[in-house]
């Protein structure tokens, strides 16, 4: 199903915060060319590569002509969903097992950016499945 008024907006839904997102985590990691934490060059190594991918999507989402599926795009979000709950653990084993200080930072600021995520797409998830709820019940 798709619906095309409706894609345009959810195209900068979708778009827009993961833009931002980049975009602040790709000007916090300038910081790490200014500090001598291994603990915070981890984060922000984290936050750079993070926030260039976050970009990059959100620009992609904006850039494409083609109308969302709806249906397709709901189960999209439901397996990133599963792949935020991942990087989460994986930011957590990288603290908890952590060999440096600098691997510590990294496993924060794996988590970060996971709970970021997971935050988006549950979100995202929630409101493509009411639009397609809706549309059922017309």
């Amino acid at each position: 199903m798709t619906l095309k008024s409706e894609n345009g907006n959810l195209k900068y839904q979708i778009a827009i915060p993961l833009l931002i997102w980049g975009v602040i985590n790709i000007i916090m990691s300038i910081i790490y060319l200014f500090t001598s934490s291994d603990l915070i060059k981890g984060v922000l190594t984290q936050s750079f590569f993070w926030g260039f991918i976050d970009g990059i999507i959100g620009l992609v989402t904006l850039i494409i002509k083609k109308d969302f599926d709806l249906t397709k795009i709901k189960k999209i979000f439901l397996v990133n969903v599963y792949l935020d709950v991942l990087y989460v653990i994986i930011g957590l084993f990288l603290v908890i097992l952590g060999s440096s200080t600098y691997v510590i930072g990294n496993g924060y600021g794996v988590i970060i950016q996971g709970l970021f995520l997971l935050s988006v797409d549950i979100i995202h998830y929630s409101h493509v499945k009411k639009i397609l709820i809706e549309k059922r019940e017309i």
